[in-house]
């Protein structure tokens, strides 16, 4: 077998039941030259039993490493530091993959490659033919910040990311905080790098009731300090400016649930001309927020 040029990469915590699922899909891919990291942030069910009895009945090589709980961000983090493919797949517990997934990422990495792009965007679906949110514009090669603001593509999106860009860069993790947008990632690495885009849906997602897509703003509350961060990345004049004020108003929200003074939070923006004027909407947001969502 050559060496794989994909790890798919689960992060997981207290998902026991869903994994078989996702084991299976895995198990009926056209090509089964890729690896599987599982990192168990912490689970307290049977999720390490359940990925043993996994191991010798699979096609391809599973690692199992278990963390102390600290959010998906923390393990994506010891994810990107582990894995040594090519090209890193993440793929939720709770989700699925359609049988040609792996293939489509090995067809599309000499064009990868040969553009140093940072890799490949497929679609996401409710199902194999009806996709979440919008299509991309075409099939070709987009930056994600087109993609998303000026082309107005909607929804989650399924991205595998040359791995090497990958470890170049990692989630903030903040003391009591178990979340982080993900976006602060993947909008940095939009500013340096292009992307190639296929209008093909790899992924099957599934919208837990409990899971992180569904937990809403009042996650966000309680994680004040990440939720400054991610902001932070949208104030960059290299968004357009209706995004920059959007994450004027949530950066300065986030910081007044973090307990900053006006002082501070224009202070730590980098972005003092276009944080002042906005202050009092960031204010009405925290005040609206706090009465909606706040314990």
């Amino acid at each position: 077998m050559m060496t794989p040029l994909v790890t798919v990469v689960t992060p997981t915590y207290n998902r026991e039941e869903y994994l078989p699922s996702l084991f299976e899909s895995l198990k009926l891919q056209s090509n089964h030259n890729f690896d599987w990291l599982i990192i168990d942030d912490g689970s307290t069910d049977n999720t390490e039993s359940v990925v043993n009895s996994f191991k010798d009945d699979a096609p391809f090589p599973i690692e199992y490493i278990k963390k102390e709980n600290g959010g998906k961000h923390t393990a994506l983090n010891l994810a990107f530091k582990t894995v040594n493919a090519r090209y890193t797949f993440i793929v939720d517990s709770d989700d699925t993959l359609t049988a040609d997934a792996i293939q489509l990422i090995y067809d599309n990495d000499q064009t990868i490659m040969e553009n140093n792009l940072a890799g490949v965007a497929f679609l996401r679906g409710y199902t194999e033919t009806n996709v979440i949110g919008t299509a991309f514009p075409d099939n070709g090669i987009f930056n994600d910040l087109d993609i998303r603001f000026r082309y107005k593509a909607i929804g989650d999106k399924a991205e595998v990311y040359r791995t090497d860009i990958l470890k170049k860069h990692s989630f903030p993790v903040f003391e009591n905080e178990r979340f982080q947008g993900e976006n602060y990632v993947w909008w940095q690495i939009a500013m340096e790098y292009d992307m190639l885009y296929v209008n093909s849906i790899v992924y099957i997602t599934e919208y837990l009731p409990d899971g992180l897509s569904k937990s809403g703003r009042k996650l966000r509350i309680n994680c004040p300090f990440g939720g400054m961060e991610n902001s932070r990345i949208g104030l960059n004049k290299k968004f357009p400016l209706k995004q920059r004020i959007k994450c004027a108003w949530l950066y300065i929200c986030y910081g007044l649930f973090a307990k900053k003074s006006f002082c501070k939070i224009i202070k730590s923006s980098d972005s003092p001309a276009l944080i002042i004027p906005n202050l009092p909407f960031g204010f009405m947001l925290y005040f609206y927020w706090g009465k909606k969502y706040k314990d």
